[in-house]
């Protein structure tokens, strides 16, 4: 039975989002998930990463995570899709498979997207206004969504610091 695969930001039954460590194999623009990939859990405040559940597709010495898949911190992942799927015929994707020509051997990008949430009652921060500022002065200024997402920052080449601030009463 084809069961779909867990893909880049795909949420989790505690309100997490996970994002893809790896950006060389994807179906149709949607980069997978595998074991070890994880992301801080808004329910239970931890790191929180994959648990392992085959050894059916294996890419870059990693599996491939499924929907349904569970998480150290006990989530489960969402689906988020109903095209990508795969069967348990095992395949392995090695080191040396084709990768995309925009990112360069060796290269790691840093980029992040957060969900804001109220500590007090764990519920997003939906529709307020925030200002993301780096170490070096650039700011990007946003309206949370729905879910209390801020938009997806830029990608840089090296880890840096940020903070965001919200403005829940004030007005644009």
């Amino acid at each position: 039975m084809a069961k779909g695969f867990a893909i880049h930001n795909s949420m989790t039954n505690h309100g997490g989002i996970i994002q893809a460590t790896q950006q060389r194999t994807s179906q149709m623009g949607n980069l997978f998930l595998r074991a070890g990939d994880g992301h801080f859990c808004p329910k239970c405040k931890c790191w929180s990463e994959i648990v392992k559940s085959h050894d059916h597709i294996i890419m870059d010495g990693k599996a491939v995570a499924y929907v349904d898949d569970l998480l150290t911190c006990g989530a489960k992942i969402l689906p988020k899709q109903d095209h990508v799927v795969g069967t348990s015929q095992g395949e392995n994707y090695s080191k040396n498979t084709n990768s995309s020509s925009f990112l360069a051997q060796g290269l790691t990008l840093y980029s992040g997207q957060y969900q804001l949430v109220n500590n007090s009652n764990n519920q997003p921060y939906s529709n307020v206004k925030y200002i993301v500022t780096y170490t070096d002065g650039r700011t990007i200024e946003g309206v949370t969504d729905e879910n209390g997402m801020t938009e997806k920052l830029e990608f840089t080449e090296k880890a840096e610091d940020i903070e965001i601030k919200l403005f829940e009463a004030d007005s644009w």
